[in-house]
């Protein structure tokens, strides 16, 4: 009857007393070596549908979105493998009351996803048609947080021609989240306090100043 190979892997060898089956062979020893290599899929539906059973330890690579998984025996786990080039998405720039609208303004995003952590760049630059809306100001982030109390804080600053020209802040994060939630500035007239950014806050936004967040966070 046929052995196995000796590093415990369940490698299927015929022995030379086995009766001849060259297809019962071939299957026994391509079978097992197939499922512990680096499998190549066109989707991760097309995976599922071929692997109804997966047995933890298999790895698949998927070449629609172009990563690498493996099966943790409760559910397929990206592999960070290195880190690739950061890739652009358009966000989307809204506020809690009336939502405001960029017109020749330029909003761009940009992010870098290695794992379950999110890697995220955001410009605003305000046109001189910019309708600034109202209400506490809100930007989309390139994918949801994750179901946690704490997924991440982003920073933030701004920069303008006027006094004071530059500022920092910050923009806790929350669970679940697609967007950002308040995003705190400084107070241009009072030293020490911090007010949430809107319409008016800390100043009514003009043609040419730049808003950016910026940071790290645990993705869904």
């Amino acid at each position: 009857m046929p052995t196995t190979d000796a590093y415990g892997q369940g490698v299927q060898i015929a022995a030379l007393t086995d009766a001849p089956n060259m297809a019962t062979a071939a299957f026994n020893l391509a079978d097992p070596i197939v499922q512990r290599t680096i499998m190549r899929f066109a989707s991760a539906s097309a995976r599922n549908a071929t692997l109804t059973s997966p047995v933890e330890g298999m790895t698949t690579w998927l070449q629609d979105v172009n990563t690498l998984e493996i099966y943790d025996g409760s559910g397929w786990r990206q592999v960070f493998y290195g880190a690739t080039a950061w890739s652009t998405y358009t966000p989307t720039w809204t506020a809690t009351t009336t939502n405001p609208s960029l017109g020749n303004g330029t909003l761009v995003g940009s992010y870098l996803i290695t794992g379950k952590i999110c890697h995220v760049s955001i410009m605003l630059t305000i046109g001189s048609t910019t309708n600034k809306g109202s209400g506490a100001y809100r930007i989309s982030l390139p994918v949801a947080t994750a179901n946690t109390s704490c997924p991440g804080v982003l920073g933030a600053s701004f920069s303008r021609s006027g006094s004071p020209n530059h500022g920092p802040g910050d923009s806790p994060l929350f669970a679940n989240a697609n967007s950002t939630d308040d995003i705190w500035f400084p107070n241009i007239t009072v030293t020490g306090d911090y007010d949430v950014w809107t319409e008016s806050v800390p100043w009514s936004p003009a043609a040419g100043n730049v808003f950016r967040v910026y940071g790290t966070y645990q993705t869904a």
